[in-house]
């Protein structure tokens, strides 16, 4: 009987420290992705920053242009570079609810 309850205690003994070893990867592992999402969000921020500048920048030209010519002008570039900024914006939103 003291053979059983020393195999038991072994067994226990082994799968606490396996409990431990993997406790122990997974706050490691939560570190980590606590660091990206930190990242993650200064780029988002920064994104957010040069999007609203996009945005400030693309009403004054269409400004200009709409005084200059009368009628409100299009262009194809800025509207594609902020379209661009917007999904980069949509991919870090995405990956900081991941």
């Amino acid at each position: 009987m003291s053979s059983d309850l020393s195999s038991q205690q072994e067994r226990v003994l082994s799968k606490a420290a396996k409990v431990v070893e993997v406790n122990s990867a997974l706050k490691m592992r939560i570190s980590e992705l606590e660091d990206q999402v930190a990242h993650l969000q200064e780029v988002l921020s920064a994104l957010q920053v040069e999007h609203a500048d996009f945005q400030e920048q693309l009403q004054q030209r269409n400004l200009a242009m709409t005084v200059q010519s009368g009628s409100p002008a299009r262009d194809t570039y800025g509207e594609e570079k902020i379209a661009e900024l917007i999904r980069e914006i949509d991919r870090c939103m995405k990956l900081l609810s991941a």
